[in-house]
């Protein structure tokens, strides 16, 4: 009996000596993509030329929005924190505003939203598509 599992042992041990070395750090399993979503933010004309538009997702720089431009960002699905805000370039008197909400993205989709200033305060607005 002792034989017998002596033999397995060894059969099994060859077997699994055949298999890839694997580099270090590296897991066993494929990194599996993942989903990810598309978010579009255009600028409002109402919002001072004098004051730079700077986009933060999770707390973290992503983009500014010059004047008249718009920002497409490539971002992972699922539950994100988009905040926008005024940085002071040149004489903006609105710096220091900002504005944040969270949202949900599903895979594969797009969603548009537009910095706008308003009453001194400043928002994003979901844009209809």
């Amino acid at each position: 009996m002792r034989i017998l599992i002596l033999l397995a042992s060894l059969y099994f041990g060859l077997g699994l000596s055949q298999a890839e070395p694997q580099q270090p750090g590296e897991s066993a399993q494929q990194p599996t993509s993942k989903p990810m979503a598309q978010l579009v933010i255009d600028r409002d004309r109402k919002v001072p030329n004098t004051c730079t538009v700077e986009l933060l997702m999770e707390e973290k720089p992503v983009a500014q929005l010059p004047v008249g431009k718009s920002a497409s960002l490539e971002v992972p699905a699922g539950t994100l924190y988009l905040r926008a805000r005024l940085k002071p370039a040149g004489s903006c008197d609105a710096a220091g505003l900002a504005s944040g909400q969270s949202i949900l993205l599903e895979p594969g989709e797009t969603r548009r939203y537009q910095v706008m200033l308003d009453n001194d305060a400043l928002f994003l607005a979901p844009q209809l598509q």
